[in-house]
């Protein structure tokens, strides 16, 4: 009975959550619905990510350790973020325009747990961020970089867990009139 009473004090505090201001340069938010599906990289800005081996159809084994219960599903770098999902996925990064880093997590500890997400323009940091992620099965995060006018090369986000590893990267050639899909 001690196990229903946490589960519905964590969806009642999911649903209690709210993203930050317009304006902001992160926003974060809980989502109770399905599981993301984490399947092949489908662009250059957009990476699935699955840190379990557990397969989507069989349900995930319990993690071993505290570490070991944050997954970043997805990473999509995009021009804008709106109703909590990305707009498109960029291609390129253009100059003078806002590349945002939206995050899908997965948070199975019972505590709220950090990421750090640094963006590099010519591999000098340019932003560095640190998001909170509430428990979650399906958790939205984002922020962004402002590109410089006169910004050209390689814009690099990566996305680090709280224990300093790795979660991602995704790369962008930064160049004029760039694409979306």
């Amino acid at each position: 009975m001690t196990r229903v009473l946490s589960l519905a004090a964590l969806a009642a505090s999911m649903f209690a959550l709210a993203g930050c201001p317009e304006g902001s340069a992160v926003a974060q938010s809980a989502d109770a619905g399905a599981p993301v599906d984490a399947g092949v990289a489908d662009a250059q800005g957009t990476i699935p990510w699955h840190a379990s081996s557990s397969t989507p159809s069989s349900p995930p084994a319990e993690p071993t350790s505290e570490r070991a219960s944050l997954e970043l599903l997805q990473l999509t770098l995009t021009s804008d973020v709106q109703k909590k999902e990305p707009v498109d996925t960029l291609d390129v990064a253009p100059p003078g325009t806002r590349v945002y880093a939206h995050l899908k997590l997965r948070n199975r500890s019972q505590d709220k747990r950090k990421v750090h997400v640094d963006f590099l323009v010519n591999g000098k940091l340019r932003t560095p961020l640190d998001l909170t992620v509430e428990p979650s099965w399906s958790f939205r995060t984002w922020g962004y970089n402002t590109m410089q006018a006169g910004d050209t090369g390689e814009l690099e986000v990566r996305v680090l867990d709280d224990g300093g590893a790795t979660l991602a990267t995704a790369r962008l050639p930064i160049k004029a009139k760039g694409k979306a899909k």
